[in-house]
């Protein structure tokens, strides 16, 4: 027979602390029986309301709701776990959480191992390197304090300010101090999940304010990409993905899975790419730009000729595990944007090329090409429109250039 289970939130409105506060309570009945435990949170006995079982407050409210979902969880995995679940045993469960790291850098250590874990599942390679460096300058930060570690409950929001100053005095842009910033503040989240701490010290924190700024390149520099053929067969390769990522504004991690059966052909006839992508599993809808297409055939060509000139045993070993590929590369992600920095160089391009300016370039190309920004963020598979406000931002402002410069001449021609 299946148990019954509830939960109850309340409060003792005789129990109230020097401050005027009463701490909330949860009621966990299973076939009858209950236990009660500490949420962890506190309200004035004014704000409680017992029909409803919370608070005025929002996110005391918030984190209550956290709590009644941490139970329910804890009580689904002790029934599968164990096939009997009783209040004694989630009463446990529950209170050894504090067995979770208490400190700062323990806390960033078991954070980025369970990204680390991820990797590959429902997180990219690049954020968790993109992590490991946000650990990293933590721990030096820590280092250069003279401790070893810090605990989490003694933290305040002091600390994050010096955290500031620490990045800013090595010279770090913007965007990277806001990027480290952002990661102690994750700990301090995960830590209140945790009913380390109730709150989070750095909630109404100041983050760096950083001009939004792109980089995409000019018509000239793609069509020296386009004019341009490497001997190294990954530096070729690296420059064909780059010209493609151009005209389809497809991301390295999704050109990187991209299989023949996600090139489809409409009713009218034009071929168009209809892939979910890896970030954000957004499904994004591409018309083939007819550059596009004569790199795909570019590709299958190649891979066809390449398969010709196998024995039939490694023909076989080679179909099952690249030939769906329209970009099958052998080798890192980090080795291809380093053969991509030798393409650019070698084309004569300023510009430090990497496969998110080629996604910048196809977006601020195809506004300028008096394509709708709604049209634009499906292509790209932004989750919202205001993801792809920003090459509007960059159109605006070109113009703005170009009509200063022309104003610029006017004065001139007038001059004389």
């Amino acid at each position: 027979m299946r148990s019954t289970f509830k939960t109850l939130f309340y409060i003792n409105r005789q129990k109230t602390k020097a401050d005027g506060n009463t701490v909330i309570l949860c009621c966990i009945t299973i076939d009858g029986k209950n236990t009660t435990i500490r949420t962890g949170e506190e309200c004035n006995p004014s704000e409680w309301s017992t029909k409803q079982g919370l608070t005025t407050n929002k996110k005391t409210n918030q984190r209550i709701n956290e709590f009644k979902e941490l139970v329910e969880k804890t009580y689904r995995d002790i029934l599968t776990r164990e096939g009997v679940v009783s209040v004694e045993l989630i009463k446990n469960s529950l209170q050894g959480i504090a067995t979770n790291p208490t400190t700062l850098l323990a806390m960033s250590k078991a954070e980025l191992q369970a990204v680390k874990e991820s990797v590959g599942k429902s997180r990219a390679e690049g954020t968790y390197l993109n992590l490991y460096y946000s650990d990293k300058n933590l721990r030096e930060f820590i280092e250069n304090k003279g401790i070893q570690d810090i605990s989490i409950a003694t933290i305040t929001e002091s600390l994050f300010e010096e955290y500031r100053f620490f990045l800013k005095k090595r010279g770090l842009k913007a965007s990277i101090v806001n990027t480290n910033l952002c990661w102690l503040s994750r700990l301090m989240f995960r830590a209140v999940s945790s009913r380390i701490i109730r709150c989070n010290p750095f909630e109404n924190a100041k983050y760096e304010k950083e001009e939004k700024k792109i980089r995409f390149l000019q018509k000239s520099d793609v069509a020296k990409l386009m004019s341009m053929t490497m001997n190294d067969r990954e530096a070729e390769l690296a420059r064909l993905m780059f010209v493609f990522s151009c005209f389809t504004g497809m991301a390295i991690a999704d050109m990187e899975n991209l299989e023949y059966r996600h090139i489809q052909t409409a009713a009218g006839g034009q071929n168009y790419i209809r892939k979910e992508r890896q970030k954000t599993k957004v499904e994004f809808v591409v018309p083939l730009h007819p550059i596009a297409e004569v790199i795909i055939k570019h590709c299958k060509a190649k891979q066809k000729r390449s398969r010709g000139e196998q024995s039939m045993k490694e023909k076989d070993e080679t179909e099952t595990r690249t030939d769906n590929l329209v970009f099958p590369c052998d080798c890192s992600r980090s080795i291809m944007s380093a053969k991509l920095s030798i393409v650019g160089r070698a084309c004569g391009i300023r510009e430090r090329l990497s496969y998110h300016v080629a996604r910048h370039t196809f977006g601020t190309m195809s506004l300028s090409a008096g394509i709708p920004i709604e049209s634009i963020a499906k292509m790209m598979g932004h989750a919202s429109i205001a993801s792809a406000q920003i090459y509007a931002q960059v159109t605006d402002n070109k113009i703005s250039e170009d009509m200063d410069s022309l104003i610029r001449k006017y004065q001139k021609e007038e001059a004389i």
